[in-house]
């Protein structure tokens, strides 16, 4: 029995009055955590990531820091989700319901009391915080790749856009993104968009090089780039034909199988499709809810920055891992997006 098990089997058996105390001293220690967690001192400063800074006044309930390398002005929130959120309660129940089940934007912002751009902004706001860099694979390991049909739904302006009833462009090709899906049998998981076009060796090396224990034994198809990446990182690697679907016992890729069977029901049923531009950002969702929040690291700094330039971040990675041509930019900007030469160094997709 898990722990989880025991104390819920506890609670059940304490009477009704018992169960009133325990949640009242829950909820105690839960508004504590979340004060004290706001209120922290920051150990460096978000823009320069020097560690000289001062107390610098307050902004309303929030202290203000100031850093003396840089000399700019800021609070524990300056750089992750909740920087400039004027509800911070309603964001929290927003994350939480999120988290929870995949429900359409109107339904969230119905549901929250915020408007529809609002419910979107946050929605990526939350998965853009996902942090996939630390993962760390044992044992034995499978990897895959999965297409997606290049996508740019939503965006205004195009000449041409594709109807509607499936495309003729199917199989291997340069209209199809790719998302490499690399996870142990311990549930690490890591879902990268790489590229729009053919897997590459270099593909791979840019998303997982070096995040692999020495007793790891990587299992796949034969995938010519995954297996020169498999002999270049000095990996055992047991590769099948990938119409055998096994390379017999328990060398076998179900469980990728079955995540990327979850990720394209989810994005090409219950969303609809959505535009390669969120990719990534989708399928951190899917990896989270497959997951569990407690299962997840969240990246709190840097998140606004990738929020602010995702359309820079679409451009570079379109211009340096496809073939296709970047069309129609929005006409949404922020005043303090990043210059393009700036943008590379955020590494989100």
């Amino acid at each position: 029995m898990t722990p989880k098990e025991k104390i819920l089997e506890l609670f059940t058996g304490l009477s009704a009055r018992d169960r009133d105390l325990v949640l009242q001293k829950l909820n105690e220690i839960g508004t504590t955590q979340s004060k004290s967690s706001e209120e922290s001192h920051p150990l460096y400063c978000p823009h320069c990531e020097s560690n000289l800074i001062v107390k610098n006044g307050r902004r309303g309930k929030l202290q203000k820091y100031k850093c003396k390398t840089c000399c700019k002005v800021f609070t524990s929130r300056t750089g992750t989700p909740l920087h400039k959120i004027q509800k911070p309660d309603k964001f929290e129940a927003y994350k939480t319901i999120m988290l929870e089940n995949y429900l359409p934007l109107k339904q969230m912002a119905s549901k929250i009391g915020i408007s529809i751009q609002t419910a979107f902004d946050w929605r990526h706001k939350i998965l853009s915080s996902v942090n996939n860099d630390r993962v760390r694979f044992d044992g034995i390991t499978e990897i895959d790749d999965i297409w997606f049909l290049y996508s740019q739904k939503g965006r205004k302006g195009l000449k041409y856009s594709r109807k509607r009833g499936g495309s003729k462009r199917a199989g291997d090709n340069d209209f199809q993104a790719k998302l490499l899906v690399t996870s142990d049998r311990n549930s690490n998981t890591n879902l990268s968009l790489v590229r729009i076009g053919r897997l590459k060796k270099s593909d791979i090396e840019r998303k997982i090089s070096g995040k692999f224990a020495d007793d790891a034994t990587l299992v796949s198809d034969k995938h010519r780039s995954i297996s020169s990446f498999a002999k270049t990182e000095g990996l055992n690697h047991v590769s099948f034909k990938s119409s055998e679907h096994t390379a017999g016992g328990e060398y076998h890729v179900q469980g990728v199988n079955n995540l990327a069977s979850k990720l394209k029901g989810t994005i090409n049923h219950s969303l609809r499709g959505v535009s390669t531009k969120y990719l990534q950002s989708y399928a951190n969702w899917v990896n989270l809810i497959s997951k569990g929040i407690d299962n997840v690291e969240f990246n709190n700094n840097g998140v606004l920055d990738i929020h602010k330039n995702r359309e820079g971040i679409y451009k570079k990675f379109i211009e340096n891992f496809s073939k296709r041509t970047y069309r129609c930019p929005v006409k949404r900007t922020f005043k303090s997006q990043l210059d393009p030469d700036m943008i590379s160094k955020l590494q989100y997709i």
